[in-house]
């Protein structure tokens, strides 16, 4: 079993985070609820393990974490995560929080060339360690937790710096720390902005007809409204395939609303707004939605454009990496829109650069 402090008054905070300030390097987790079992999208628990101590923040009771936050910014502190991607999302959204000088060890296994990135994969290959799975999907908003939720918790952490060491030396034997040092760099200077899903995101959405959108923007919104009301995610009240059925043939009256299926009660308790407020859109005008344009490519540019993303597969293929981690679309597009390698970071220049191909597209 793994030790650890559960951090769950402000008192506790200032002194753990004293201690965290004074660590070279630290690996985190963050366990959120995402709209599984309550309304929104937020923080439960902050997961951290120094090389000799594990602490558990309950951010969840605590709100106000600034001092953590300012542990997560300082750029002397070198953080460890597993996939970033979600978690600093979250971090910014609820606290505005940009962590700064980070490690992100799935994208260090990528450029190792391993297939199963999952941090459960990695850790078993490392370390012969499986992670427990039955607590994957649990209520992390549960208070008291339990002791086998909290080792559950912290067991991801106090494996991650080891992991780090690992991928690291790995790195070092292949020459490409220096492309992680750039990625990662590059990963910190990254917008992660956290968008909550809209209507014009659900899956069916573009084949609508222009009134049928309009009726499922109300549908979409009213949805919300009443999870946020009950405090639950909103698949709970009506699921998406349902939602854009609706959209296309809505019900007819109050008493067909009272008789829909498959849906929260309250959904039937609501049939009379919910008619008027269909009856009501119907009369709108259909939504002009503008959607961003990307600049189009010429036919002869689309060709040019296939042709670098098979060299770039070429170039990949002996180094036992995806070939997108070299240079992903948008980048390639890039190069021959621009006809410049200056969205390549320096260590993705010095594969390319001195390749023919390349240099007749940026000569032209």
């Amino acid at each position: 079993m793994v030790e650890l402090e559960f951090i769950e008054t402000p008192e506790q905070l200032i002194k753990s985070s004293t201690e965290l300030t004074n660590c070279q390097e630290l690996a985190i987790d963050i366990e959120c609820e995402n709209n599984l079992h309550h309304y929104g999208v937020f923080i439960s628990l902050i997961q951290i393990s120094s090389r000799t101590k594990n602490w558990i923040v309950d951010v969840l009771t605590l709100k106000d974490i600034k001092p953590l936050l300012e542990v997560l910014e300082n750029n002397t502190i070198l953080k460890v995560f597993h996939d970033v991607g979600f978690d600093f999302r979250i971090l910014k959204h609820q606290f505005s929080c940009n962590p700064k000088n980070i490690f992100d060890t799935q994208i260090a296994a990528a450029f190792l060339g391993h297939e199963q990135l999952g941090l459960g994969a990695l850790l078993d290959e490392e370390f012969n360690f499986k992670k427990e799975k039955k607590f994957q999907r649990v209520d992390w908003t549960r208070r008291p937790l339990s002791y086998a939720m909290l080792q559950y918790a912290v067991q991801d952490t106090s494996y991650l710096l080891p992991l780090k060491d690992r991928v690291i030396e790995k790195l070092n034997a292949k020459g490409r720390m220096q492309w992680i040092i750039e990625e990662m760099q590059d990963l910190e200077q990254r917008d992660f902005t956290f968008h909550d899903q809209e209507y014009k995101d659900l899956s069916g959405f573009r084949s609508l007809l222009p009134q049928e959108k309009v009726l499922l923007h109300v549908l979409f919104d009213e949805r919300n409204r009443l999870a946020q009301r009950l405090d639950k995610p909103s698949f709970m009240i009506c699921n998406n395939q349902l939602l854009l059925d609706l959209a296309k043939n809505p019900p007819q009256s109050i008493n067909d609303w009272k008789n829909l299926r498959a849906v929260n009660p309250i959904i039937r308790l609501e049939a009379e707004r919910l008619h008027n407020l269909i009856q009501e859109a119907k009369q709108k005008p259909a939504e002009e939605l503008v959607f961003e344009k990307r600049e189009r490519m010429s036919i002869e540019q689309g060709e040019i454009l296939k042709q670098l993303l098979e060299l770039r597969q070429t170039i990949a293929k002996p180094l036992g990496i995806k070939g997108h981690l070299l240079m992903d679309q948008d980048q390639a597009r890039d190069i021959i829109l621009s006809r410049t390698l200056h969205s390549l970071r320096d260590w993705q220049q010095e594969l390319f650069k001195n390749e023919p191909f390349v240099q007749k597209i940026v000569k032209g």
